[in-house]
């Protein structure tokens, strides 16, 4: 046995071991250098990570700082190139603060800044708003310097020690990395090259689309916007072709990432994305603009189709999610309007339809001028989103008219600007507009769905539904609306309720309120009929009872409203036909 031992061993050859315990050792010290060089990555990264959010909150402080001062001095007068640098700063510190926020934990100083005072800072160019845009800045401003505290004061602590087990985890994974490295070297120099007759052409263009393309979601990017916003711009001074802009923001996108992780983020922006796609198709084109920001172009398209399609991105993103997905501001350009002012009039209909939560609220002048300046005589912040809440209620409880308030609401702003009601007033017109049926929460729900005709005990109760929202606006401190809404039943000729006034005697917003509720509900659809009647057959209607019913003169606001509409879309089928 001794012999045998001693032959295997002499007889060996010595090689043969020293070569894997040799390659052992080396990957054994590859493995703890790899440790070490990613530990110092890892601590580099952090660091670096520290000195860019530095750099983000000392230019945040910096840019509050100078549109404070602009604004300021822009209180008492309107200078355009004064007006013009407070926009392009707003516009840059917004965009900033939402940059800061993604890197900021939940819950911190720095976080919220943009949601909480991005409105405030976007309508600082408003005299009228100058007051509310220069304590926001201040806010923001001391809220960057606290933030910035905060973070030198954790960059003075002693470094994060890695455990054991984080160190033997990061020596595999290094481990792994190498071996991986070695065998995608190998196989990459041993393949043979089999693209090598691809066209330079075919790959400029390849690198052209990918220039313009998010890789998330592969809509387009932020760049591609912009590029088809300016020929959208240059189309409608060409050819005369209006479009709609559509700004959409994720609701609960940091909840997401803060709680699932930002894979789960990931996949939720994925998802919505695809219902935009779906909901969009060929009227228009999705663009992924920043983190949680869409933007979406509808060329030869007006606020009313835009609100419409909307509403189905609303009802497809809470489907895919389970819950409310979306905010979306829509803006309009008809004449000469510049890209900036398009990009900000969207920008200033999302925040009124995150703070109000709204799923869409379409811009209008009234928004520009109703903040809490006492000057402005528009109802408050408060007042607003109040109203929204009514609203709200009133569609949980007529689930037969979903979009009836918003579709009369956006009519009254349409016919009061026809009528040359001033802007402050076309907002308090269009928050009527909204709650004109507010007092139908008091009403039987076995009288709103009934599909016959009502007898004269259910008449007299739903003509109460009047009173009962005057009562409801009053006590939520909307005296002016209450009393719009109020006299909306009343008829041109005095015989209409609660009060029988006639002519000049009704508010001529509760004459644009009447007009607007009956076209609505003869072109709408309800719980008693699939489809309403033809638009013109509406029209007609309207006329038949002009003058009786109705005042003649908003119905023939209406009447160039949708008229005008009309032609749009035939001029946009022309164009279509011959393209």
């Amino acid at each position: 046995m001794t012999r045998l031992v001693g032959r295997h061993t002499s007889s060996g050859n010595p090689g043969r071991l020293a070569r894997p315990v040799s390659a052992a050792l080396a990957l054994t010290v590859v493995a703890f250098a790899g440790v070490w060089l990613v530990g110092t990555v890892d601590q580099r990264h952090v660091a670096e990570a520290r000195a860019v959010r530095a750099a983000e909150l000392r230019e945040v402080a910096a840019l509050a700082t100078r549109e404070r001062t602009l604004v300021v001095r822009d209180r008492h007068h309107s200078a355009p190139a004064l007006t013009k640098q407070i926009d392009d700063g707003a516009s840059a510190l917004v965009s900033l603060l939402r940059d800061v926020d993604r890197r900021s934990p939940a819950g911190s100083v720095a976080s919220e800044l943009a949601t909480t005072y991005g409105t405030s800072i976007l309508l600082g160019d408003l005299p009228s708003h100058a007051a509310a845009s220069a304590a926001a800045l201040t806010r923001v401003r001391s809220a960057a310097t606290s933030a910035l505290a905060a973070d030198e004061d954790a960059a003075l602590r002693p470094p994060y020690r890695v455990s054991a087990f984080a160190i033997a985890e990061i020596a595999s994974s290094a481990f792994v990395l190498l071996v991986g490295s070695v065998l995608l070297l190998w196989v990459g120099l041993g393949r043979p090259r089999r693209h090598e007759d691809v066209r330079y052409d075919a790959q400029v263009e390849q690198l052209a689309v990918q220039a313009r393309t998010d890789s998330l979601t592969q809509l387009g990017n932020h760049r591609a916007f912009h590029d088809d916003l300016s020929a959208a711009i240059a189309a409608r001074s060409e050819l005369g072709q209006p479009f709609t802009l559509m700004a959409i923001d994720l609701d609960g996108l940091k909840r997401i990432n803060d709680t699932k992780g930002h894979p789960a983020g990931d996949a939720h922006i994925k998802t919505v994305a695809k219902c935009l796609r779906s909901v969009v198709d060929a009227e228009g084109t999705v663009y992924r603009t920043g983190g949680d920001e869409f933007m979406v172009i509808l060329p030869g398209r007006r606020n009313w189709h835009g609100l419409t399609l909307a509403y189905k991105i609303d009802q497809s993103t809470k489907s895919a999610t389970g819950s409310r997905a979306v905010s979306i501001g829509l803006t309009e350009s008809l004449r000469t309007e510049p890209k900036h002012l398009l990009v900000r009039q969207a920008d200033v209909a999302l925040y009124e339809a995150k703070r109000t939560r709204l799923s869409a609220v379409t811009y209008h002048p009234g928004l520009g001028v109703t903040e809490e300046s006492p000057d402005a005589g528009g109802p408050s912040r408060e007042q607003r989103t109040l109203a929204a809440a009514l609203a709200r209620a009133v569609d949980a409880k007529d689930v037969g008219t979903r979009s009836h308030s918003e579709t009369v609401a956006q009519l009254c702003v349409a016919i009061g600007q026809r009528l040359g009601i001033p802007p402050a007033e076309l907002e308090r017109l269009r928050l009527a507009g909204l709650l004109h049926d507010v007092g139908k929460i008091g009403v039987a729900d076995a009288i709103l769905q009934k599909p016959d005709e009502l007898v004269p005990d259910e008449q007299f109760a739903m003509t109460e539904h009047v009173e009962v929202g005057q009562s409801i606006l009053l006590a939520a401190e909307l005296p002016i609306e209450a009393f719009w809404v109020l006299h909306h039943h009343e008829r041109f000729d005095g015989s209409g309720y609660p009060s029988g006034l006639a002519g000049a005697d009704i508010p001529i917003q509760s004459r644009i309120i009447a007009v607007a509720d009956a076209y609505e509900a003869m072109t709408g659809t309800r719980p008693y009929r699939q489809g309403g009647v033809p638009a013109e057959d509406a029209l007609v209607e309207l006329r038949s009872h002009a003058g009786t019913q109705f005042d003649p003169v908003c119905v023939d606001a209406l009447v160039e409203v949708v008229h005008d509409a009309e032609a749009e879309d035939a001029d946009r089928a022309a164009l279509s036909a011959t393209a």
